[in-house]
């Protein structure tokens, strides 16, 4: 099964279906209509039930495609 782990911290076995799943969101009120979170890959706010962008999608598509345990590391 693969496994993509970013900067060390978060770990998916499958793209997240919105952003509010994502672990890399930090979110503010969670589940509630409304609700905002943070994505600290990309520095945007976003709704908690947002689809993830594109580029997130191909992100996680192509790491996972790759199999094995993948890492990706965002550059500051």
């Amino acid at each position: 099964m693969a496994r993509v782990t970013i900067n060390g911290k978060w770990s998916f076995n499958e793209v997240p279906c919105y952003c509010g799943a994502c672990e890399c969101g930090i979110n503010s009120n969670m589940r509630q209509s409304g609700g905002k979170t943070y994505c600290v890959l990309f520095g945007k706010n976003k709704n908690y039930y947002d689809s993830p962008p594109k580029r997130c999608r191909e992100l996680f598509e192509k790491a996972l495609a790759i199999g094995g345990d993948v890492v990706i590391v965002k550059k500051d």
